[in-house]
């Protein structure tokens, strides 16, 4: 038994020592795998840290420098756009146009009405007292006092000028200059702005400079918009941590922290995008702007570029032009609160429009005064006076309100002028415009039109011009004046019909001594060959034939087949050169339908041609511009007055005092019913009634008017049923002068026989006086008999 147990015993041993070298041989093996782990390790740790050695490396090596490299590039690209734009022409400025500045003296025409509306649409301030500042006026009665504005004009500087003016009967009867108790000569007042000729992007602005700003104005604005302008290099990060700071206290952005150079930067060279990329840009140029640029250059721009509002499509940028478009003066002399106004714009354009919402303007006027008032630049009593002064601001005329006229405007200046001048060079350009004779001409034509056709479609255009120098002084090209598409006044070319009689007669009176105004033509039925197409049978409007009649009664009642005689008698190429001579420059076919006025003109060829009968046959060449002016202010160019006298004075003469009575007994004696003076003129008709005409003028005033239907269909009008009604409105509202004949001592008055254009007694029955030539009477008398002296041939145009 106990062998059996020291076997079993021995068994056990030997089974432990097995499990011993098993362990031992695990333990080994462990011990192995761990000294390699651990040399596995120790290689690991130095590879990472030869991966961290050669990453920063890399990165210092090769990843930093083309990094800095690219970031170079992008601020060179940055610099470079900053300074073209700084160092070249920063803005594109559009040509400002005005209107003929207003001129008063003794004895000069002008009714109350006109000068109230024109001191209207300058912004003159109507006060109760006499008037202290600059565009102001008192008016009773027939008296006004008023202080003017100085301006800039192509002939120097005009101050301003406080006057009282009496108007009597429609003239200036005293002009006396207040402060200096003298008669004044000439008073010329500022020029109406009337629009600009604008580039693309419809910027508008009057340039300033720094030195012409208030400086009340310059620490209103540095106060409310960047305090350490003047300090910081062009970013800055007390301004930033301020505004961020008082937005999280307020839970919302009251206030920013961009500096004036960021704020020019956004809107000279970036969008308006909120990205941080931009944030970025905008803060790396404005530090490359004050790199390059002094801070009163910065500041200059600023005053230049901030946006302030919109004139329809017009963009109203900087100081100057704002100043000008809400209060009517200049930058420097705006009152305090009104400066205050214009500073509080720049948080929000539209919101604080003092002309839209006068409220918050007023509000936002307020915050402005009273940050002024903390920082000692007002006193208590002045913040709260200035804080309670109402919002007033001027009624500035829209742009592009005359679309007509400044198409005129726009075709003189490019004979001079390359396009891209016009909208970029910043000129200033001094035109001929009326403003008064400008909305006289489109009431005319808004009221009366409808009266005359129901159709809507009925068109109607109206040319105004000066007899004595062929300035135009209104156009109305559609009968909605503002429109701005097809103008009719320049474009419309039309069968001006009957307007070409006086021509047609005056080419016999001066190039026969055959004709005179008693001379008498044949209005029998006329037949006329043409080559290639029917016979030519000329009609006189009433379908009627008048047997023999006088030239001056076939002018007065507008017959059409003696018209047509005299035109081939005198030869057709002889009318043509009259054409020319009375300054039309247009081509024409020598056709016999030519007398009857079948061909084109455009209601500004007819007022060219009609300004030489008003001037008694001297010919100025219509302009719309007076003189242009650099955006320094100084002049450039001068139209000048042109006059041609190519025609005779005496057939001149003859002809006018046939267009009086047309318009005292002929085909517009209606005119002698309506209007208190005399004036002359003719109608005019096309075939089948497509276009009415009437030419005429005053002692002051030439107006040509037409009426008709685009696609040329028949209007039922007449000359004197159409346009002469136009006509007629208008001329009460503008003419002031008489039209008078000039004195001719080779012009004699004879009385003749209106049957037959002899000699007659000036009691006889069918007795009229008429001007003649010196030589150029009948020697025949006629056998009238003396009657008690009514004047039967004039009788038969009543």
């Amino acid at each position: 038994m106990s062998v059996k147990k020291t076997k079993s015993k021995s068994k056990s041993g030997a089974s432990s020592k097995s499990k011993s070298k098993s362990t031992s041989k695990k333990s080994s093996s462990v011990n192995s795998k761990t000294g390699k782990n651990k040399r596995t390790s120790r290689k690991s740790k130095k590879h990472s840290a030869s991966h961290k050695f050669f990453s920063k490396s890399f990165f210092f090596k090769w990843l930093m420098p083309v990094l800095l490299l690219s970031f170079s590039v992008y601020l060179y690209i940055l610099d470079q756009r900053v300074t073209e734009r700084f160092e070249g022409r920063i803005w594109q400025l559009p040509a400002h146009v005005y209107s003929r500045p207003l001129e008063l003296y003794l004895g000069k025409s002008i009714s109350i009405e006109q000068l109230k509306f024109e001191l209207d649409y300058l912004n003159y301030q109507i006060v109760d007292e006499l008037p202290q500042q600059s565009a102001q006026y008192r008016h009773w009665s027939n008296v006004f006092e008023i202080k003017t504005r100085n301006f800039i004009f192509w002939d120097g500087e005009e101050p301003e000028h406080t006057i009282r003016v009496a108007i009597n009967k429609n003239k200036i009867t005293q002009l006396i200059d207040i402060y200096k108790g003298e008669s004044a000569d000439l008073v010329r007042f500022d020029a109406g702005y009337l629009t600009g000729i604008f580039p693309s992007h419809a910027q508008d602005r009057v340039l300033l400079k720094l030195d012409d700003v208030p400086d009340m104005f310059v620490k209103m604005l540095l106060l409310i918009e960047d305090r350490r302008f003047f300090s910081h290099w062009g970013v800055d990060p007390l301004s930033i941590a301020r505004a961020l700071f008082v937005n999280i206290v307020s839970g919302k952005t009251v206030q920013g922290g961009s500096t004036l150079t960021q704020q020019l930067v956004k809107n000279l060279f970036l969008t308006q995008d909120k990205t941080l990329t931009r944030k970025i840009n905008e803060a790396l140029m404005s530090l490359l702007l004050e790199f390059h640029y002094d801070k009163r250059l910065i500041l200059e721009t600023y005053l230049n570029e901030i946006y302030l509002g919109q004139d329809r499509k017009r963009a109203i940028h900087g100081f100057g032009l704002a100043s000008e478009y809400y209060f009517g003066k200049t930058l420097s002399n705006l009152s305090v609160d009104e400066m205050a106004i214009l500073v509080g714009m720049i948080k929000g354009a539209s919101y604080y429009n003092p002309k839209r919402n006068p409220l918050h303007a007023s509000e936002r006027r307020n915050v402005v005064l009273n940050a002024m008032y903390v920082e000692n630049l007002l006193t208590d009593r002045q913040a709260k006076k200035l804080s309670a002064k109402p919002i007033v601001t001027v009624k500035h005329a829209k742009s592009s309100l005359y679309p007509a006229f400044i198409d005129m405007v726009k075709l003189q200046l490019q004979q001079d002028y390359q396009a891209e001048d016009l909208r970029s060079e910043g000129l200033r350009v001094f035109t001929t415009l009326d403003p008064y004779m400008q909305f006289s001409a489109e009431q005319a034509v808004i009221k009366t039109l409808p009266k005359l056709s129901k159709s809507k479609e009925l068109q109607a255009a109206a040319v105004v011009v000066s007899p004595s120098n062929g300035d135009v002084l209104a156009v109305v090209g559609d009968r909605n004046p503002s429109y701005k598409g097809f103008n009719r006044a320049l474009n419309a070319e039309r069968q001006i019909g009957s307007l070409i009689k006086p021509v047609v007669y005056l080419t016999a009176l001066q190039s026969s001594s055959d004709y005179t105004l008693a001379t008498m033509l044949d209005d029998s039925e006329l037949i006329l060959e043409v080559p290639n197409r029917e016979d030519w049978n000329p009609q006189n409007y009433d379908k009627k034939y008048h047997g023999d009649v006088t030239l001056y009664e076939a002018l007065l009642k507008s017959y059409n087949v003696p018209a047509v005689r005299t035109g081939i008698d005198v030869g057709l190429d002889e009318v043509i050169k009259t054409l020319s001579d009375l300054g039309n420059i247009d081509k024409f076919n020598a056709y016999p339908s030519l007398t009857l006025g079948a061909l084109n003109m455009s209601p500004v060829d007819v007022a060219s041609l009609y300004q030489s009968f008003s001037a008694n046959g001297y010919h100025s060449p219509l302009r719309s511009v007076h003189a242009v002016l650099n955006n320094q202010r100084q002049p450039l160019e001068r139209y000048s007055l042109e006059i041609d006298n190519q025609v005779q004075p005496e057939a001149m003469y003859l002809i006018n005092s046939a267009l009086i009575d047309v318009a005292k007994f002929g085909t517009a004696k209606r005119l002698s019913q309506h209007l208190p003076i005399q004036v002359a003129g003719k109608t005019g008709t096309s075939d089948d009634l497509r276009d009415s005409w009437f030419a005429g003028f005053s002692g002051d005033v030439v107006a040509v008017v037409w009426t008709g239907f685009d696609d040329n269909r028949p209007t039922t009008l007449t000359g004197s049923s159409g346009s002469l009604k136009i006509w007629q409105n208008l001329m009460n509202s503008i003419a002031y002068q008489p039209y008078r004949l000039p004195d001719m001592p080779t012009i004699s008055k004879i009385w003749i026989d209106g049957e037959n254009g002899l000699l007659s007694e000036k009691g006889c029955k069918n007795a009229l006086e008429l001007p003649f030539i010196e030589g150029s009477q009948p020697l025949q008398h006629s056998d009238c008999e003396v009657e008690g002296g009514s004047n039967w041939f004039l009788n038969l145009f009543n």
